[in-house]
């Protein structure tokens, strides 16, 4: 076995990177299959949403599930089985007949691999990477927003070119890529202690030591110790796959117990919200941006230029996010805050000016913004739990995201529907970002005033969140 940050674990970051580029291929470009499936059955707006809000819901409220599963199996287990619901699924869709039967292949099926996508690749990233974490979590976001600057385009090209049920059946095809992302995923293996120096961990003789100096918080130097491997482990240098069906020797309900504790925390449901409303908007946004591009004169490919704007805004927040937080430039609060800001200011643009390279300008903050605030969130959960707790804690904080995502069809049914436009639907987004401005500045303050009082103290049992560890 391999520690963390070494020379093997690199190959991991790679499997991971090419597993989200095609996982996220058709979130990615959902504002083209809102139109195909709308053209496919002859619907409304509102309907032709359902499967791919369901995917999504179905993505997020799913993710404890695979926290759970994640305490027992392997994560190449999981992985393959995400793989294959993700590309099978949407195969079969091709040969469906009704638009119910679309929501339970997609929507359900297709939805359960989603959630694989989201949770397992940055379980196995956390463990692998300690003083990189930021920036190889970053990198992976990035894969993301490749993905979403490459696949719309594609999938607009095949929609014009195909029948969608043709369109479908490639997709899926291509979503078998997945399986070489399966390949190395436990070069480290996985802890069964907790990660806390608080908790009276000692360090046993001969294990590697690990500096303070070469991690970039308390919490990563406490999970580095965890790590430790000593013995015969710790003297071999060529990295091989670790392939336990079972994750760790601990009790069950032993696990379970600790792990429900630890989410018990208001800082993780603002985080966990935070990301929630992220998701929802950039979701919506994405989802509407090709048919809002026609409904204001824009053909085709300029209407997709919208969502490629947006992916390219994404694309950007993920090339420097990881460095910026890495290097403390901004705190994980004050990049979410600012984030709301800005992504605010630029809904409330796309609505009163309609100008084609203005729009294209509000695309791109849009998903700056968005991009990067989840990137933060998902990176502060990360810092929130020992690593142990990591699968449950980021199911927990997708499943909170599939609940506020359950509002996307009725809301964009009634925005172009009954309203007409999408302005009142990108309003409402704009007004929802300004109240979690007004509670993001609130959690700043508070932050800058407990660091304050705690100095003077030195290190505490809790960590720079104040969520008590393990």
């Amino acid at each position: 076995m391999a520690l963390p940050d070494t020379r093997a674990c690199w190959p991991v970051a790679a499997s991971v990177g090419v597993f989200v580029f095609f996982g996220t291929m058709l979130v990615r470009s959902e504002s083209i299959m809102y139109l195909g499936f709308m053209d496919m059955f002859q619907v409304n707006r509102e309907k032709a949403s359902w499967p791919l809000t369901v995917a999504i819901v179905t993505s997020q409220l799913s993710g404890p599930l695979y926290g759970f599963l994640g305490l027992w199996l392997s994560d190449r287990v999981l992985m393959v089985a995400g793989a294959l619901l993700c590309a099978l699924p949407v195969m079969a869709c091709a040969l469906a007949q009704s638009l119910g039967l679309v929501v339970f292949l997609y929507g359900i099926l297709f939805g359960l691999g989603l959630a694989c996508v989201d949770l397992v690749p940055f379980t196995v990233v956390a463990r692998h990477f300690i003083r990189y974490r930021g920036t190889v979590m970053g990198s992976v976001f990035l894969v993301t927003s490749i993905s979403g600057f490459v696949f719309p385009l594609m999938v607009e090209a095949l929609r014009k070119a195909l029948q969608f049920h043709y369109v479908l059946l490639t997709l899926g095809t291509l979503e078998l890529a997945m399986l070489l992302g399966c390949i190395y995923v436990d070069r480290v293996p996985r802890s069964d202690g907790g990660a806390s120096l608080s908790k009276g961990y000692v360090e046993p003789p001969g294990s590697p030591p690990v500096s303070f100096e070469s991690t970039m918080s308390l919490e990563k130097a406490c999970i580095a110790k965890s790590l430790a491997v000593t013995g015969p482990l710790a003297e071999t240098t060529e990295p091989h796959e670790g392939n336990p069906l079972l994750g760790s020797s601990e009790p069950a309900k032993s696990k379970l117990t600790r792990s429900l504790r630890s989410l018990a925390s208001w800082t993780f449901l603002h985080v966990a919200v935070s990301r929630a409303v992220s998701l929802f908007v950039i979701t919506s946004f994405l989802l509407t941006a090709v048919d809002f591009g026609t409904d204001n004169g824009l053909v085709s490919f300029k209407a997709v230029s919208l969502v490629t704007a947006c992916a390219v805004g994404d694309l950007v927040s993920k090339i420097g996010i990881g460095f910026v937080l890495d290097a403390k430039v901004l705190s994980h609060e004050a990049l979410i805050l600012w984030g709301f800001v800005v992504q605010a200011a630029s809904l409330v643009v796309t609505v009163f000016v309609k100008t084609y390279w203005v729009l294209l300008v509000s695309c791109f903050f849009t998903g700056l913004t968005g991009g990067s605030r989840i990137f933060a969130c998902t990176v502060m959960v990360t810092e929130l739990f020992d690593q142990q707790v990591l699968p449950l804690s980021l199911g927990v904080t997708n499943f909170i995201a599939g609940v506020v995502c359950l509002a996307r069809p009725p809301l964009v049914g009634y925005a172009r529907d009954v309203g007409g436009s999408y302005d009142l639907l990108y309003i409402a987004l704009a007004i929802v970002n300004g109240v979690f401005t007004l509670t993001w500045t609130v959690s700043v303050c508070w932050q800058k005033f407990q660091t304050r009082r705690r100095r003077p103290r030195g290190f505490s049992d809790e960590n720079s969140h104040g969520v008590p560890k393990g």
